[in-house]
């Protein structure tokens, strides 16, 4: 689906500095200055950039990451031909550069991430949460249990949930899981559907699970260093479903239905508060009642308690439960 352009308040820029290159360009600087040929945005244009990654996507990039951004967008440029910068703005303007607006995404998003990511937190939620609701869905005789990955990314969050129902018996059984992935980049959600990885991502998924669930391939040759990798078995992939998502867009997010889990690991650390209560009401929008919002443990949403407030039971699944209805912002 095409990204939708939300409405925060515009980011403020300010005057160009005479000090950076002008748009576009990649002039050699003087020695002990800056590297040749590295690519630079004026200020003005920096901003122009960030102000609209920022309405696309909800992420603020301040003038620090001005490299990191023009890197980003000069591989958009070379990729489509344009003679600089400025010509690649002038072209998100026009009605055909919507198209392109999830493929600058893609360059700007960071996808790290990999199978079993910070285990004590998946085993309280396994064991503190997972259960307590399973046991709870069948005495209420509701025969279908839903587990979102927001911010998917490749895959390996929602395919470490998928193995965990497998490894805990509860595939097959009268309950049936839905798992769905969602992420506003392309790329990324291209390659969860493949289900093929590196051994980085894959190192601290237990052995026992790797030889039943994953495909080897030894891949390397005197030629070929480095591509050995792990393919997920159709069965495991079967179970979960990826799909375009952005967190800021209040509309498609909500059409995805209710959910009993969700996680949002490492995600809004990306955000300001503003587009931050956005997303969290969001999300919110999209749990059930007695359901849970896992986060990661570096995040804060200590600003958005009115929305949704920390589970002091469970507090190594850093989950989440909604506020009561006229919780009011502090």
């Amino acid at each position: 689906m095409t990204l939708p352009i939300a409405t925060p308040s515009p980011m403020p820029s300010s005057p160009a500095s005479p000090g950076l290159a002008a748009a576009g360009s990649s002039t050699p600087q003087a020695p002990g200055t800056m590297a040749p040929n590295r690519p630079q945005l004026s200020e003005a244009l920096f901003h122009k950039f960030a102000t609209l990654i920022y309405e696309l996507s909800g992420m603020r990039f301040e003038l620090n990451k001005s490299y990191f951004i023009a890197s980003k967008i000069d591989l958009r440029v070379q990729a489509l031909g344009l003679k600089g910068f400025e010509a690649y703005y002038t072209y998100l303007e026009s009605p055909s550069g919507r198209a392109e607006y999830g493929f600058l995404i893609d360059e700007i998003t960071i996808n790290e991430t990999f199978f079993f990511r910070h285990e004590p937190q998946l085993q309280a939620f396994r064991d503190e949460i997972l259960m307590p609701l399973v046991f709870a869905r069948r005495a209420q005789r509701q025969m279908r249990f839903r587990i979102l990955s927001a911010a998917s990314s490749t895959g390996d969050e929602l395919y470490t949930i998928a193995l965990m129902l497998k490894d805990m018996g509860l595939v097959g059984k009268d309950i049936t899981f839905e798992l769905v992935g969602t992420d506003i980049c392309h790329d990324a959600l291209e390659k969860a559907r493949a289900g093929v990885y590196r051994k980085y991502n894959i190192r601290n998924v237990p052995p026992s699970l790797l030889n039943l669930y994953f495909e080897h391939s030894p891949g390397a040759s005197a030629t070929n260093i480095g591509s050995e990798s792990w393919t997920l078995k159709p069965e495991i992939k079967q179970m979960c479903r990826f799909m375009e998502g952005n967190l800021m867009d209040t509309v498609r997010t909500q059409a995805l239905g209710k959910f009993d889990i969700i996680f949002c690991r490492n995600v809004l650390i990306y955000f300001d508060e503003i587009s931050k209560e956005k997303v969290v009401r969001n999300l919110a929008g999209l749990l059930n009642d007695d359901g849970y919002v896992l986060l990661g443990h570096s995040e804060n949403i200590y600003s958005q308690r009115h929305i949704l407030r920390p589970d002091k039971v469970h507090t190594n699944a850093i989950a989440y439960t909604k506020a009561p209805p006229g919780t009011p912002k502090l």
